[in-house]
């Protein structure tokens, strides 16, 4: 999957990074790219289907120290702390 078609947008305007059924070690980076391209403090809804998922997403999360707000397997939401920055800034 290429990063365009991981990204869509949840009816309330969250951006959802949609990681269908990759393996967590490709979905992880592929999350981190796109995290980093989201304005500080954004949320982003993420789906992960890989089983591995509910033990490497909070994990990565306490790694890129962002905050995990909601995980409910396969839907996951992450608040982007500001001090990580993004492209545009």
């Amino acid at each position: 999957m290429t990063m365009e078609e991981h990204f869509e947008k949840t009816d309330d305007s969250i951006p959802l990074f949609d990681g269908g059924d990759t393996g967590c070690g490709e979905l992880l980076l592929d999350l981190l790219l796109f995290m980093k391209k989201q304005p500080g403090e954004s949320i982003v809804e993420v789906r992960a289907l890989d089983p591995g998922a509910p033990l490497e997403i909070p994990a990565w999360c306490r790694l890129t120290k962002h905050e995990l707000i909601e995980s409910e397997h396969p839907i996951y939401k992450i608040k982007k702390t500001s001090s990580q920055g993004n492209q545009n800034e």
